[in-house]
């Protein structure tokens, strides 16, 4: 979605279909919207540039994160290019009930990844279901936002509590594939939120993994990202499996936790998008 508020209700049309009749039947101009961003904010704004190049950030093609910046402390967005400018305001991402809602979500976000932490530390079971349930939660993008922090400014901006959840939790779920690497997409109307949303696969814990990589360009490659799950005894004898799925170098490092806390049988296994391992007994 556009604004990230978690109130997908539309479908849009990214170029009007007054100016492209035919992108009407192009898969990735329809992006999920919520109504007011929609009908309210875009609804038939496409600015252009002098040749005729689109100034809006498209999020099937390009990274947010290259054109906007988020102030955490304050809840908005800066521009970093004339695409960022342009799209702030044609999205109204600094509309008052969107900086109160990141503004909350930065609090909870740091409150979460400290409880992750502890569980992450434990190789409790409980760590995949917290981790999942914030990588659910509106305002994503303050996560994400969280872990581009450089490490001199992460200390100042969560404060020495959160710094150690937040550095465990960029080596479990990665953000640094980029578009024109192996950057997957959703489903059906699911491009990623004009404010800086990385795919959920990309963190690590994604159930959908496939969908699509392209923009203009029908011919673009679909690109899929292999999942992978776990399955381990944990110390009590008790057969576990993952509640989500990981990338391989996050499955890599959740087998070394879990071996390092004393759960034996510990394997990868891949798996299909959409699916999870089983316990083994």
């Amino acid at each position: 979605m556009y604004c990230d508020d978690s109130r997908g209700t539309d479908i849009d049309h990214f170029e009007p279909l007054e100016r492209a009749p035919l992108r009407a039947f192009v898969w990735v101009n329809h992006l999920l919207a919520c109504s007011f961003c929609n009908s309210n904010q875009k609804h038939r704004l496409y600015p252009v540039d002098a040749e005729g190049t689109c100034l809006l950030v498209d999020p099937t093609t390009e990274d947010p994160a290259d054109h906007l910046v988020l102030r955490l402390s304050v809840g908005t967005y800066d521009p970093l290019s004339a695409k960022g400018e342009e799209t702030i305001q044609v999205f109204g991402l600094n509309r008052s009930e969107l900086v109160k809602g990141r503004v909350d979500a930065f609090v909870r976000a740091c409150s979460i990844l400290r409880d992750w932490h502890g569980l992450h530390q434990n190789a409790a079971p409980e760590a995949d279901r917290v981790a999942q349930a914030l990588l659910d939660s509106p305002f994503i993008d303050v996560v994400h936002a969280m872990t581009r922090l450089k490490p001199g400014v992460a200390v100042i901006v969560v404060g020495e509590a959160t710094v150690p959840a937040l550095d465990a939790w960029r080596a479990v779920h990665s953000l640094s594939l980029r578009v024109g690497q192996q950057r997957v997409r959703g489903g059906a109307a699911d491009a990623n939120c004009i404010e800086g949303v990385v795919d959920n696969t990309l963190a690590g814990d994604d159930r959908s993994g496939q969908g699509r990589a392209g923009g203009r360009n029908n011919d673009a490659p679909v690109i899929t990202m292999q999942n992978y799950g776990l399955t381990w005894t944990d110390p009590t004898g008790t057969p576990r499996a993952s509640a989500v799925a990981y990338d391989e170098p996050s499955a890599q490092y959740r087998k070394a936790v879990l071996e390092s806390v004393g759960c034996t049988s510990v394997e990868i296994v891949a798996v299909r998008p959409g699916e999870l391992p089983e316990p083994r007994g």
